[in-house]
């Protein structure tokens, strides 16, 4: 049986309260502040994850019907529950689960509710309802902490670390002249104070990147972010993202492009976790997408953009084993707009229980991060 919102609010889900490019990094680098040293990844699904192949209500007698050619049966499925299964290609996702590692929150939603991918990713990274507001909340965050380390492991800075704190963003190259250009921009900057600390810097985090492994694959970004997160002086909060979610056509079941995702995904997770080591003990890890997709499949078999998705909070500090879910069903009546699967769980509150539960941010500061979220943090999503 499936725990009601009432339950949800009592329970615990934590354990306790550029490779070189240096010259776009440069005037963006110093290290935003936490005040824990537990290890928070945050990563972003864009494009729309269908939350409804990955995390299957097989027993909610609509899905089926609803998806004659790319539903998945009960016998192809994980199965987490009497009421959900967890797409196959999820393995070590599902091994997680198993070890009380992960747990999923179903039927989740920000603010937004008009289906454009750049407004919904937007309205998720910056915290509030309005997609033009250009601060994200993982920048508030960092802005109102001390003491730790954050950054994003991107060829840009993602709007959810941007803000008035300073974070630095990290991403490969294939440069063979990587020597000779640090020399030469070292020389360059000498004569200029603040030039030269933010060169000094980005090699700093050259040196903390260590034999950094030059693939853009989704498993090396994540393989990176755990070796930054467990160096000497390293960040304690990293971002990641990975993209192709939007699956209009050709979707597929056990095999197709969401498959072949969920594939990425998966073994991305598992390099992270690889490479945390024995910090995975104190690590969550935050898995969301903008919205989630219709709840029946359209004429090219596959989904269009929707409302309510799956959530994903995995890690050695996270108290799961468990979907939380509100079920809202998935008859025609039950559905939102009569189209997509109805929110019954804020994305906000979602996150502001793991802040405060993982690194200990207290209510006050929670109101600053999420100005319009007056709900106290879904709790208790981590192991106390």
């Amino acid at each position: 049986m499936n725990e009601s919102k009432y339950d949800i609010g009592r329970r615990s889900f934590l354990k306790s309260v550029a490779a070189f490019g240096a010259c776009s990094a440069l005037p963006n680098l110093a290290f935003a502040k936490t005040d824990s040293s537990n290890l928070l990844v945050w990563i972003t699904l864009r494009g729309a994850m269908d939350g409804l192949n990955v995390v299957v209500p097989y027993s909610d007698p609509d899905y089926l019907p609803s998806r004659p050619t790319i539903g998945l049966k009960q016998s192809q499925l994980n199965k987490l529950d009497g009421m959900f299964g967890l797409h196959p290609n999820l393995k070590h996702a599902y091994d997680w689960f198993n070890t009380n590692e992960l747990a999923i929150v179903h039927a989740v939603a920000t603010p937004y509710r008009q289906r454009s991918h750049f407004d919904g990713q937007k309205v998720l990274e910056n915290g509030t309802s309005d997609p033009m507001h250009r601060e994200g909340w993982l920048n508030r965050l960092l802005l109102t902490n001390s003491q730790s380390k954050g950054i994003a492991i991107d060829a840009g800075l993602p709007l959810i670390m941007q803000g008035d704190e300073s974070v630095s963003s990290w991403y490969p190259n294939n440069l063979k002249v990587r020597d000779r250009q640090a020399q030469l921009l070292e020389e360059l900057f000498q004569s200029d104070q603040a030039l030269s600390e933010n060169f000094m810097e980005a090699m700093e985090i050259e040196k903390m990147a260590g034999e950094a492994m030059t693939g853009r694959q989704f498993s090396a970004l994540a393989s990176q972010a755990g070796k930054f997160l467990t160096a000497e002086n390293g960040p304690n909060i990293a971002v990641l993202e990975l993209g192709g979610w939007d699956t209009h056509a050709g979707q597929g079941s056990v095999a197709g492009r969401l498959p072949n995702q969920l594939k990425k995904l998966d073994q991305g997770l598992a390099a992270l976790k690889k490479a945390l080591g024995p910090q995975w003990q104190k690590t969550a890890i935050v898995i969301a997408s903008e919205f989630g997709r219709t709840v029946k499949e359209n004429g090219t078999q596959g989904t269009d953009h929707g409302t309510a998705n799956a959530v994903f909070i995995a890690g050695g500090a996270v108290s799961g084993g468990k979907v939380i879910a509100d079920w809202p069903g998935l008859s025609d009546s039950q559905l939102y707009q009569g189209r997509d699967l109805a929110p019954t769980t804020d994305m906000q509150t979602v996150i502001k229980g793991v802040l405060r539960d993982h690194l200990g941010v207290s209510e006050s500061k929670l109101d600053s991060i999420f100005p319009e979220n007056d709900e106290k943090g879904m709790a208790e999503l981590i192991k106390v």
